[in-house]
C-alpha cells in the first residue's frame, strides 16, 4: 500500500463557456499539482463536484487525469453516486482505466441506510475493482459515521482496505489507526492533517491541497523526517490560508476564484454551487493579501 499515502489534493474538474468538461484545463491544474511534488491526486470527489457531472464526463475527467499524470502519481477516483448502478459502472470503468484506487461515499439520501445495506453496498463496488476500495467516512454530509463493528465488517471484504475520514475526529482516526494497522487511513479535514498522521493516517485528501500543494507537500516532507516544528509550521501556514478561504460564500467558487488568480483557470463551478459575486470576490482578495498568499502563489500559472 505505499502507493496509498502522502499528500492527494482533491482536484477540481474544469468546465468550458459552454458549461461541458474541458480537458485540457484540467490537464493544467493536474499539471500544477504534480509539478508541487505531491504523491497523489483524489478525482471527482465533492470538491471534483463528482456528483454534479454526468457518467460520461466523469469517465472522461478519470481517463484524462490518468493520461496527464502518466504514472507520476497516485490516482483515486471518487465513484459514489446516487444511483447504485451508476456508482458499479463508475467503480469498474476507473478500474479498467487504471486508476491505482477508488473510493465511494455511502449510499444515503433521505433514507440511511444501516449497516447491512451498506457492507451490501461496498461489497457490490468491490466485486467489480480490480484496484482497492476505500470507504468515505463524511458524516456531517452523508449522516451516516462510522463505526468500530461496521468498519471490521467492511475490512473483511476482499479489496477494502480503508477509508478516506473527513470526520475530523482525530480520536476515532486513532482508534481505528490501532486497532487496524494494515488498514488505510486518509485524513479529509484539511486542518487537522498534522495531528491525524500522528494518530496514525497514511496521508491527507483535501480540498485547500489544490491551491498551496507546496505548503502540504512541506508539511507531508516535514513529518516524514521527523522535523515536528516544521511540520507544525507548515499547518499553521494552511490553516491562516484555508481560514481566509472560508469567507468565500461558496467554497467550490473560491477555490476556482483564486486558482484563476494563478493563472490557473478552471471555469465556473457547477449549479448549484456557483461563481462569487463581484462583492466577495473582493473581500477573498483582500482576505488572502491579508495573509500573504500571493507573495509566492501568484506566478503566473503553469504551462
Amino acid at each position: 500500500m505505499n502507493k496509498l499515502r502522502g499528500i492527494f489534493p482533491a482536484t477540481v474538474s474544469t468546465f468550458g463557456p459552454d458549461g461541458v468538461f474541458d480537458p485540457t484545463m484540467m490537464r493544467r491544474m493536474v499539471r500544477h499539482q504534480v509539478n508541487a511534488g505531491v504523491q497523489g491526486l483524489y478525482v471527482c470527489g465533492g470538491t471534483g463536484e463528482g456528483l454534479l457531472m454526468t457518467m460520461n464526463e466523469r469517465q472522461q475527467a478519470i481517463e484524462t487525469v490518468l493520461d496527464e499524470v502518466n504514472g507520476r502519481v497516485t490516482v483515486i477516483a471518487h465513484i459514489g453516486a446516487f444511483q447504485i448502478p451508476e456508482t458499479i459502472a463508475l467503480a469498474k470503468h476507473a478500474s479498467d482505466a487504471g486508476a491505482d484506487a477508488i473510493a465511494a461515499l455511502p449510499p444515503s439520501y433521505f433514507f440511511k441506510p444501516d449497516e447491512i445495506a451498506q457492507v451490501e453496498y461496498y461489497t457490490s463496488i468491490a466485486n467489480v475493482s480490480e484496484v482497492p476500495v476505500l470507504i468515505y467516512n463524511i458524516p456531517q454530509r452523508s449522516g451516516i459515521s462510522m463505526t468500530e463493528d461496521l468498519y471490521r465488517q467492511l475490512l473483511e471484504v476482499d479489496n477494502i482496505v480503508g477509508m478516506k475520514d473527513s470526520s475530523g475526529d482525530i480520536f476515532s482516526l486513532g482508534h481505528f489507526t490501532s486497532k487496524w494497522k494494515e488498514s488505510v487511513i486518509f485524513e479529509g479535514e484539511d486542518s487537522v492533517l498534522l495531528p491525524a498522521l500522528m494518530a496514525g493516517a497514511c496521508g491527507g485528501i483535501g480540498a485547500s491541497y489544490s491551491l498551496m500543494p507546496d505548503i502540504y507537500v512541506k508539511l507531508w516532507e516535514a513529518y516524514e523526517s521527523k522535523d515536528m516544528d516544521k511540520a507544525a509550521e507548515m499547518q499553521g501556514r494552511a490553516n491562516e490560508i484555508t481560514r481566509a478561504l472560508i469567507v468565500a460564500a461558496d467554497l467550490i467558487g473560491g477555490i476556482k476564484q483564486a486558482l484563476a488568480w494563478m493563472g490557473i483557470e478552471c471555469g465556473e463551478p457547477r449549479a448549484p454551487n456557483r461563481i462569487l459575486t463581484s462583492e466577495e470576490t473582493t473581500t477573498l482578495r483582500n482576505a488572502f493579501e491579508g495573509v500573504g498568499f500571493f507573495d509566492k502563489q501568484l506566478s503566473g500559472g503553469v504551462s
